[in-house]
């Protein structure tokens, strides 16, 4: 297995942003069993997941805020994008996409139909991560180069939205029902090629159909406004699915635990991908990272407010800020996540011009003249400025690909939104809420039990103290608090909670500091990297030129993000 970790390292250090090249990966594991290339395409979805969060989705979505005032003016928090930013889930998960395609293959001439499942499992995984970063993007035509055995460049068509998801649909059906079948002839693949999940379908199994609910809720909004819920897949054995009834299907079989879509049923059932410090093929995207270059993301006054105790101040420079105060019993509880992922309490303004970024964190400093504004805890040894507790943010020796407590947050949005009949009211949804905010905890702190004073007194607030839209949690505010806490809990978790927010509204962000470009709208999407336009001519332009009107912008909806509900709640981000 060294030369499959030794492949899926050198995968992620191609330069190359094009599509067509990266399709033909030189570096591909085209001779390799199927099961072989498991590992080293989750490992490198990974890589490049977590990469993509703290380099942008932590700004985008208010978690942190970037303190280099020198480039402050070009920053993705202030909703200028360098254009480079913009390839990173293109150029890392492409690459992925085409090996994953090229195991679905190579399952086939093996004729081993659980693979095969697998296989679309990732691919799923992958493709939905792509389109839901750019929008309309290749995917009928996506890996097939290396599969054909030509030479030279081709040129790929672009597909919509709408089509990638009910091809998303129809492949997540298959898997699970090619994982159905009797394992006596198959009963699961080398361990070894599997560091997730060592190789065991049914874990497999509950993975792909707890996807299949995160899938179903992405697009759930548009299908319901453009089409009343059904989504026609055409394809002749899944037919047409209604969102709020396979919803419902799949919260039957999480409740039962039993049924034809098993569903993940703890923490343990996460995929997990392992990272290690003591291998160079296994270090995370930020092994060697120096501690001023981590330091130059400081935790965002949007989040200390949700997660902390804090007073509204003023500095000597005009800038309001927020001061953070540890309280006791009867106060806002302190989150037991929040020294998990950062070292000190007090956050810091985002959207603000350079000047004023130097001005606050020049009065923001210790007696001793240290910055007092949280940074994102790193290394063995890193202490929070709460409770003295340790925690390896940078170099963990796992990342979770998805949560568990996102499957509950699900849930509980479906049944909030009336989706799922049996949850409807909202004293059925509100354990939901609670289990999910509590196992969030919980999978992120390992030093806290559900009977621990600070998670005991912690879920108390969230639940009936918690102000949402100005007043303590109830049906009327249920899915602002579902998702402000959903958004709490996808912390580090690829580009989930920006979708959510995009597809949403949640949680009320503000838009309209005083560096924030982009006409004070958060990013609705990545633009196509820039040779695109040079290197796939034809089908480029023919994408700019139709959905996104003209130009590759940063403002235009993807389809599932374009409902009347999502952009009216995100609207108040600019009154």
């Amino acid at each position: 297995m060294k030369f499959i970790a030794a492949t899926a390292l050198a995968l992620f250090t191609l330069s190359c942003s094009h599509f067509d090249e990266m399709s033909k990966n030189p570096y591909a594991l085209e001779t390799a069993p199927a099961e072989a290339y498991v590992h080293p395409i989750m490992f490198k979805t990974q890589y490049n997941l977590i990469s993509v969060f703290r380099g942008t989705t932590v700004f985008l979505s208010q978690y942190a805020a970037m303190t280099n005032s020198e480039v402050s003016s070009r920053v993705i928090g202030n909703y200028n994008i360098p254009e480079g930013t913009s390839d990173d889930v293109w150029t890392g998960l492409y690459i992925q996409y085409g090996d994953a395609m090229a195991m679905y293959d190579q399952a086939v001439k093996e004729k081993n139909d659980k693979i095969k499942a697998v296989a679309l499992i990732l691919r799923s995984f992958l493709i939905t991560q792509l389109t839901d970063t750019y929008g309309d993007i290749p995917f009928k035509d996506a890996g097939l180069l290396s599969l054909r055995n030509e030479e030279g460049q081709y040129t790929t068509r672009y597909d919509s939205q709408k089509e990638i998801y009910k091809a998303v649909v129809v492949m997540l059906e298959t898997a699970n029902s090619l994982l159905a079948k009797d394992e006596e002839d198959n009963p699961g693949f080398k361990a070894a090629c599997d560091k997730t999940y060592l190789g065991v379908y049914e874990k497999w199994r509950r993975f792909g159909n707890s996807l299949y609910a995160r899938v179903l809720m992405r697009i759930g909004m548009k299908v319901i406004e453009e089409d009343g819920g059904l989504l026609e897949t055409g394809d002749e054995t899944v037919g047409a699915v209604s969102i709020p009834r396979k919803l419902s299907e799949l919260y039957s079989c999480f409740v039962s635990g039993s049924g034809d879509y098993p569903m993940m049923r703890s923490r343990e059932d996460r995929p997990m991908i392992q990272f290690s410090d003591q291998n160079e093929t296994e270090h995370t995207p930020f092994y060697s990272t120096t501690s001023g270059n981590w330091n130059t993301v400081a935790v965002c006054d949007v989040l200390t407010r949700r997660m902390l105790s804090t007073v509204q101040k003023v500095d000597e420079n005009g800038i309001v800020y927020y001061e953070s105060v540890l309280s006791t019993k009867g106060g806002h509880r302190e989150d037991p996540r929040y020294d998990c992922w950062w070292r000190k309490v007090h956050g810091m303004p985002n959207q603000m011009i350079g000047s004023d970024v130097t001005k606050f964190l020049a009065t923001h400093l210790s007696s001793s003249g240290n910055s007092v504004i949280g940074r994102m805890v790193y290394g063995k040894n890193a202490g929070s400025g709460i409770t003295g507790k340790v925690y390896d943010l940078q170099n963990a020796p796992y990342y979770p690909l998805m949560q568990y407590s996102e499957l509950l947050f699900i849930f509980a949005e479906a049944g909030a939104r009336g989706w799922i009949s049996s949850i409807s009211s909202f004293g059925n949804y509100f354990p939901i809420i609670r289990q999910a905010v509590l196992e969030s905890i919980l999978e992120w702190n390992p030093y806290v039990t559900e009977e621990s004073d600070e998670v005991v007194e912690y879920l108390t607030y969230v639940l009936s103290e918690e102000e949402y839209s100005g007043k303590a949690l109830d049906s009327d505010n249920a899915l602002e608090a579902i998702l402000t806490q959903k958004w709490l809990g996808t912390f580090f978790i690829g580009i989930e909670s920006w979708c959510d927010y995009r597809r949403t509204g949640y949680p009320l962000l503000r838009t309209d500091g005083p560096a924030a470009g982009n006409d004070h709208i958060l990013p609705t999407r990545m633009r196509y990297p820039s040779d695109e336009q040079y290197r796939n001519t034809v089908y480029y332009k023919e994408a700019v030129d139709g959905w996104l009107g003209g130009t590759n912008n940063i403002q235009t909806d993807v389809w599932w993000a374009d409902t009347q509900e999502s952009k009216a709640i995100r609207l108040l981000g600019r009154i």
